[in-house]
């Protein structure tokens, strides 16, 4: 969403967890399209693995297309949601990772594949500081989410979400 967005969501998240796919693939298209794309909102995602070593993985991989092609994080980010199975059932291990990031016009797996390398240590910080950080907010599994002072939790539908911000918007236009 746009930098100067009025309501920001703030969404932990684990690659691995099948309703924060849920969320992903069914709720978070409607909130771009009624949102953010208007500029209303913007979602912020944080990295909170907890599931596997593929969920780190999978962050660090994250963090590498954000910072190598930000522009293509959000069509990276969608399809490894598209791309996950069931827990611990296979994808999600670097190989297919950079196996689905070769699918993505426009992005290097290669480069990917070696930044994940370099910045493991950087990135895994990052990984723990995003996770405190949902922790001290109360945040203690994904999809996690904080918009204003609300914490919700869960993959709940959109609605639950439209009247949360319809409220920001509302109480920022006082």
């Amino acid at each position: 969403g746009e930098a100067n967005a009025p309501v920001v969501l703030a969404y932990w998240l684990d690659f691995q967890c099948p309703f924060c796919q849920r969320f992903d693939l069914q709720t978070l298209p409607a909130l771009a399209q009624k949102y953010v794309n208007t500029g209303k909102l913007k979602v912020v995602f944080k990295d909170f693995q907890f599931l596997s070593e593929d969920s780190q993985t999978a962050g660090f991989a994250a963090h590498a297309v954000w910072e190598l092609y930000p522009a293509k994080y959000y069509e990276w980010h969608t399809a490894m949601f598209e791309a996950q199975d069931e827990e611990h059932a296979g994808f999600g291990n670097k190989e297919s990772i950079i196996v689905l990031t070769r699918t993505i016009a426009g992005i290097d797996a290669d480069a990917v594949s070696r930044l994940m390398q370099e910045k493991k240590s950087e990135y895994q910080a990052e990984q723990d500081g995003d996770k405190a950080e949902g922790a001290s907010f109360g945040v203690n599994g994904t999809p996690g989410f904080i918009l204003g002072n609300q914490k919700i939790s869960g993959a709940q539908p959109l609605e639950v979400f439209s009247q949360l911000i319809d409220e920001e918007l509302t109480e920022i236009k006082k």
